[in-house]
């Protein structure tokens, strides 16, 4: 078929073929001009949608909202209250193994995650945390008390793969010198610090995007990265000319989260920018990039 670039990709025109019949179609346009095969198209897409009308063809749902449905629930609840993040990489359907999660690929894999301690490189999970779950592979510590900055990081045998931290002593450290220094927090009862939540957004989205690459098969995944357990929660963004601090707005809501459905070649440091983006919006900030020219982390700001 012939068209201007714009239009060659087209669903219009497009037709899908067996390469026997795209190889005889390419070399003879005088036996297959357009006309010809804009008819064959438009008969086949009728007998297609005869055949699902009378349930001739079954076709499975692609989606994976139950899935990650019941996945933000195990997320609310392993906080116990306490603020944590997560990210997470699910296929478009969930229904069958995808990988053996006993496999040393994934063991390897799992065990080079890294989280945040302070410091510029994290701090590599200690393979003694690492165990067989009835999901697939686990790496977890410090999720068994309040107050605690652990992780659970997870490999599903379905391709699902989430990192998960908490932030319990950072959010009480910061919430106690806010309250120290008399910051009006309009009503919160918790303070997140920005930066805190960038580096685990950072870390996990590294993460991530080494499991998609090594080990998943998926051309195209559901990404879903969250902050659970927001409820009475602000935002601190940076110190500012009257010592209280640059803090956001409270928020109702128990999770803030943005999903968007990636390619096997999506850009990290877009997909972080409008991860941040949306929590941050989420306070009543605004943030235009994340890193500036040298590398430091740009802090959000208010809207005027």
């Amino acid at each position: 078929m012939t068209s201007c670039i714009i239009d060659r990709d087209s669903y219009d025109n497009l037709i899908l073929l067996c390469p026997t019949h795209h190889v005889e179609i390419d070399k003879d346009f005088t036996a297959w001009p357009v006309e010809r095969l804009r008819v064959i198209k438009a008969h086949h897409e009728a007998w297609v949608s005869e055949q699902l009308g009378i349930g001739g063809i079954k076709v499975s749902p692609i989606d994976n909202t139950s899935f990650l449905a019941e996945r933000e629930l195990s997320w609310i609840e392993y906080g116990r209250g306490e603020v944590g993040m997560v990210l997470s990489l699910t296929p478009l359907r969930v229904f069958s193994d995808a990988l053996n999660p006993l496999d040393k690929s994934v063991t390897d894999i799992l065990e080079q995650t890294r989280i945040p301690n302070g410091y510029p490189s994290g701090e590599q999970v200690n393979r003694y945390r690492t165990r067989p779950t009835e999901f697939g592979i686990a790496n977890q510590d410090s999720l068994a008390t309040h107050n605690s900055s652990g992780h659970f990081v997870q490999i599903f045998r379905v391709g699902h793969c989430e990192y998960f931290c908490e932030l319990g002593d950072s959010v009480n450290q910061v919430t106690g010198v806010s309250k120290e220094l008399g910051v009006d927090l309009k009503g919160a009862s918790r303070v997140l610090r920005y930066t805190d939540l960038t580096e685990i957004a950072k870390f996990g989205l590294n993460w991530l995007a080494l499991a998609w690459e090594t080990l998943l098969p998926f051309n195209y995944m559901t990404f879903c990265g969250a902050v659970v357990n927001t409820a009475s929660t602000t935002l601190y963004s940076r110190e500012d000319d009257r010592s209280q601090g640059l803090h956001g707005f409270p928020v109702n809501s128990t999770i803030l989260k943005y999903t968007e459905v990636l390619s096997r070649s999506f850009d990290k440091d877009t997909l972080l920018l409008e991860f941040l983006r949306r929590i941050v919006n989420s306070y009543g900030l605004m943030l235009h990039k994340v890193f500036d020219d040298k590398g430091e982390y740009i802090r959000p700001e208010k809207m005027r």
